[in-house]
């Protein structure tokens, strides 16, 4: 089957709740009568369901309007292509209205051969909700909806005037029959006809307009760390929160970076040494990423204490590791590995993104600290898969539900894709298409194509989309996804990331890297935030910068020739914290 391309409409009218014109707030979806799938006293159930977004009169109603949309404004550069909203506008949801019989007798289920699927009489109509004039305005079919996302995504003003959809246009559509049971009297009111509607308005719009509105990945409002993260072949392999190994010399340590910044258009870092929690090696700078490693590039060895390699740091009497009672070895040594083993189990959210359409008990975040790394919506997420495949999933949503309380579930929401690699179909380099995907995976897929061409092996890399608007939950997770251009010569070395070149054998980063949690003892703890997740650790005052979300005082690095203490003026991470 060929692929779907994604498209994603962003602005939206949605409503999940609304104001009736009696002052009344009510759900914008079927009513509680409506949802009630009990049998009546023939055995009858007739009721609404809501349709999972991976169902495939979901996908259907997606394929459908994808394609509608991209044959009336796409062109002809797109005619080949198949096409399919990435997700429904905001605010907007399927329900389906079923009717069937429960313990159908011989003679019924007898009957039914050769008629509908799903019994005889019985009733499987989608409803698509959400429109802002409330649950008696739905749409019945991906054609009736298709003017609605045509003014969504096309017209400047988003006057509804402009709409020429049947519900927005003055002659709306009117609610079809609706059943309401009264004691053992079935009252039904009496359906009005549909008028005759004059020919549907299309606003004029480019291709330009298209591109920008419709098949650009929908985001929230991104924070300005978040987009120097985004940014293709950007300043910082690392990120201030995260754990890394760093060069010590003679050997490799475990630390937290700080905050860093570029000096001479190179960055440096400025890393905090973990160590158990009565005494804390001094912070150190490095100005060379090749110094520094991620946390999950190497496995994490055994304590030099053999007595508690198998404890959690807060479980070790410290007191008396440091003493001698557990015999020979390195206390500061240990307590990094035990701090680190925690640190990659747990988990934090920050930058709490309040959004209207989040469903109760549901809260919605622009960023979280997952194990040693931290990542934003927009990033793509190693995911772990049965085979070597190299899979990953784009961030669209970070939500957490916490109900019940004290229980905290996290879901990843976004599209999922797999690196292919197959005989290349282009001729030369003008006719690579751009792909409609975040700007580091474009760029680390331009360079992974140039250095095959260039090398003449006849190989074309690509993503293959997976899943549209897939859910992952934290165990589906590895990790964050590098750039092979950045983090591979740092990994392979040098000299044989130049000889990868020359043989044209470029493989991903992620075949040199380990996944969250294979070297912890438990995993997806819940953490206050980075503060609580790093614990005693660091030193008490030891504070995570905000980059260019903060102040820009807080990203100074110390004096080295001050005073031996360090000097941290970084703002306190209280803002990664579940608000």
């Amino acid at each position: 089957m060929a692929p779907y391309y994604p498209l994603t409409i962003e602005r939206s009218d949605g409503q999940l709740e609304v104001i009736t014109k009696m002052g009344v707030r009510e759900l914008n979806q079927p009513t509680a009568a409506q949802l009630n799938d009990s049998p009546d006293k023939d055995g009858m159930v007739d009721c609404y369901k809501k349709l999972d977004p991976d169902e495939p009169k979901a996908i259907d109603w997606r394929r459908k309007i994808g394609g509608m949309l991209m044959h009336l404004l796409g062109g002809k550069e797109h005619a080949d292509r198949n096409y399919i909203l990435k997700q429904l506008p905001e605010g907007y949801i399927l329900w389906e209205h079923v009717k069937y019989k429960v313990n159908k007798t011989a003679d019924e289920k007898k009957n039914d051969k050769g008629k509908h699927a799903a019994g005889v009489f019985e009733r499987q109509d989608a409803y698509l909700y959400g429109h802002p004039d409330g649950r008696k305005k739905r749409f019945r079919s991906p054609a009736d909806f298709f003017p609605h996302v045509l003014w969504l995504a096309t017209d400047v003003d988003g006057d509804p005037k402009n709409c020429s959809c049947k519900i927005c246009s003055p002659d709306g559509d009117e609610e079809p029959a609706e059943v309401a049971t009264k004691g053992d009297v079935t009252l039904k009111r009496e359906t009005k006809a549909t008028p005759q509607l004059p020919q549907a308005r299309v606003p004029v719009v480019s291709q330009k307009s298209l591109t920008s509105k419709a098949t650009l990945p929908a985001s929230a409002k991104q924070s300005a760390e978040q987009k120097l993260d985004n940014e293709p072949n950007g300043k910082y392999l690392y990120r201030p929160g995260e754990l890394v190994w760093f060069n010590k010399g003679q050997a490799w340590g475990l630390a937290v970076i700080s905050k860093r910044q570029t000096q001479n258009n190179k960055p440096r870092y400025l890393v905090q040494p973990l160590s158990h929690p009565l005494a804390h090696p001094l912070y150190q700078i490095k100005d060379q990423e090749d110094q520094i490693r991620p946390w999950l590039a190497w496995s994490v060895p055994v304590t030099t204490h053999q007595p508690i390699k198998n404890l959690t740091y807060e479980q070790v009497p410290w007191d008396r590791v440091v003493r001698g009672d557990f015999g020979q070895g390195d206390a500061t040594v240990d307590g990094s590995i035990l701090a680190a083993k925690s640190i990659d189990g747990s988990y934090s959210l920050f930058d709490r993104v309040d959004n209207p359409l989040a469903a109760p008990g549901e809260v919605h975040y622009n960023g979280m600290f997952l194990g040693a790394e931290k990542i934003w919506v927009g990033d793509p997420v190693r995911l772990r898969v049965p085979e070597d495949d190299i899979v990953v999933l784009i961030i669209q949503k970070l939500i957490e539900r916490t109900t019940p309380p004290s229980v905290s579930v996290v879901t990843f929401v976004g599209d999922v894709y797999k690196l292919n690699a197959m005989p290349t179909p282009y001729k030369d380099r003008s006719e690579w298409p751009t792909p409609n995907l975040p700007a580091r995976m474009v760029a680390d897929l331009r360079f992974r194509n140039e250095v095959a061409d260039a090398a003449k092996k006849g190989v074309w890399y690509e993503w293959q989309m997976l899943e549209v608007n897939a859910r992952r939950g934290i165990a589906d997770v590895k990790g964050r996804w590098y750039e092979t251009r950045t983090l591979l010569p740092i990994l392979r070395g040098a000299q044989q990331f130049q000889e990868d070149i020359a043989t044209g054998g470029m493989l991903d980063a992620s075949m040199w890297m380990n996944g969250r949690g294979d070297s912890s003892i438990l995993t997806g703890v819940r953490k206050k935030n980075r503060k609580d997740t790093l614990g005693g650790a660091v030193p008490v005052d030891f504070k995570v910068s905000r980059g260019l979300d903060g102040a820009q005082a807080d990203d100074l690095f110390p004096d080295a020739q001050q005073s031996q203490q360090p000097q941290f003026v970084a703002t306190d991470v209280d803002q990664f914290m579940n608000f």
